[in-house]
């Protein structure tokens, strides 16, 4: 009979051992409607509300996002994070901490209409107009942001998606009629239950096995597609090939030494540093691993 200790270290071993390298899902973005050419991302702008957003939450997304040559990412923060009036302060260590991240393509705004602020929302519609210019200059095809429910609750975070939102129906009023150019799409990071935000690094396994279980079913999905294939050729449309990621959930996991990384950019944040920082640079789940979900605008016929 097995010992639980012997169990537990086994336990121990795997958790340690999921730690040691990264893992990335549909890395790309991709995205394939039927009988159409997948759609995958080349220039992204991340969307934050304050300096220190890119280290607490987005870190794995940017660290993997940089290691990609066809990838472009850029990024946006929406205000000073002046709140207690440490503005010029926190520009400076957003600089430096983007720069700790391989992020050299920034902006950082200090807009009269989107200041910090603990108790109020941000409008939409300024969200949306000072964004369109970043969105020209960096030739953006993709934008990731926060989710409605902005992970910490916060109501800046709370605001973006829908800024992005009302940004897109902005340039796409009639998303179905459009033809030619790539249509901006819009990602937001998945907010998950307050149990599951503080797994720290159970995150990394409990992610990983999901990522490899969905790729089974895939290899699974293709098998019995290529039998019928076989069987009835003319049943199936091949002349698309289709993305073996497209419509996977947007997933990058952390590998232990992006998540020092993470943990450097954050210290360039010394403003910042309060107790619970560290509690949650310890136990955050958003250290080491990020999860998206598309935001699909309705389609007028």
């Amino acid at each position: 009979m097995v010992s639980s200790s012997a169990i537990f270290v086994l336990a121990v071993a795997l958790v340690l051992g999921s730690l040691y390298t990264p893992l990335d899902s549909n890395a790309l973005f991709a995205t394939q409607k039927p009988l159409q050419h997948a759609v995958t991302s080349n220039n992204i702008l991340l969307v934050t509300a304050h300096p220190d957003d890119e280290a607490l939450f987005f870190a794995p997304t940017i660290l993997a996002l940089q290691s990609m040559p066809s990838v472009a990412l850029s990024v946006v923060c929406l205000s000073t994070g002046n709140a207690e009036g440490l503005g010029h302060v926190r520009k400076l260590e957003l600089d430096r901490s983007l720069r700790v991240l391989g992020v050299d393509k920034m902006r950082i705004l200090d807009h009269p209409e989107l200041q910090d602020n603990q108790t109020a929302s941000w409008d939409a519609a300024v969200i949306a107009s000072v964004l369109k210019r970043y969105v020209a200059d960096f030739k953006i095809d993709t934008i990731l942001t926060f989710d409605s429910s902005g992970i910490s609750s916060h109501p800046n975070h709370q605001s973006l998606p829908a800024g992005a939102t009302a940004l897109i129906q902005s340039l796409h009023p009639n998303p179905g009629q459009t033809s030619g150019a790539q249509l901006l799409r819009l990602f937001t990071l998945q907010t998950t239950s307050l149990p599951l935000k503080y797994t720290s690094l159970l995150a990394v396994p409990l992610t990983k096995l999901d990522v490899y279980a969905f790729r089974l079913m895939q290899r699974f999905e293709r098998l019995i597609l290529s039998i019928v294939a076989t069987w009835y050729p003319n049943l199936l449309d091949l002349t698309i090939p289709r993305n073996p990621e497209a419509n996977a959930q947007p997933t990058f996991v952390s590998g232990y030494e992006a998540y020092g990384t993470a943990i450097e950019a954050m210290r360039a944040h010394e403003s910042q540093w309060v107790w619970f920082r560290y509690l949650y640079v310890a136990f955050s789940r958003y250290m080491w691993v990020n999860s998206y979900v598309e935001v699909r605008l309705p389609v007028e016929a």
